[in-house]
């Protein structure tokens, strides 16, 4: 990993954080923009996905991971329902900041530790099992484009149940279907 992935991935962290925590009212754009950041990072990642088996396997695991950590972060969520104007409120603390710091902290090591600690390790399972370095790569980028979707769908779910109302801003596919 070079210097600008360890910078875009401590940087897509503070960004969304700093988003997040404490009470916020958010709308759905608010809600959606972190999905859409990932996703459009992702897309550097995503365009040619490693094939073959173990690359399958690592690369499910990155999404088996996102949605522990999407859970995890989603559960640290306080969800009600504004009695003034019935909006929805989150409010996120420290427990919440610690889940997204282990799963990003998890992706440092990871990338850290294949250059420094287990990198022949690494490079021979690599090629004993016929898997692409890119491989490693995606499977965290699919780790995180999963637990920010998980996380917003818990969100969204969770305030529906509430009876909050999520104000859909300018999107306007989501006004004609909340319409």
């Amino acid at each position: 990993m070079t210097t600008s992935d360890y910078l875009l991935y401590t940087g897509m962290f503070a960004a969304i954080r700093a988003t997040q925590l404490g009470t916020r009212r958010p709308d759905l754009k608010r809600l959606l923009l972190p999905v859409a950041i990932v996703g459009g990072i992702g897309v550097k990642y995503l365009r040619d996905l490693p094939s073959g088996t173990t690359s399958h396997l690592i690369e499910l695991a990155g999404i088996g991971a996102g949605l522990l950590f999407g859970l995890g972060a989603a559960a640290f969520i306080s969800i009600s329902k504004d009695p003034a104007d019935a909006r929805l409120t989150t409010t996120a603390g420290w427990p919440y900041a610690a889940t997204w710091l282990a799963a990003l902290g998890l992706r440092l090591a990871f990338a850290y530790g294949s250059s420094h600690w287990f990198a022949a390790a690494l490079h021979t399972f690599s090629r004993a099992h016929h898997v692409p370095a890119s491989t490693y790569a995606t499977a965290f980028v699919l780790m995180a484009l999963t637990m920010i979707t998980t996380r917003t769908i818990a969100v969204l779910v969770r305030g529906n149940a509430a009876g909050a109302s999520i104000p859909t801003g300018n999107i306007r596919l989501a006004r004609q279907f909340t319409a």
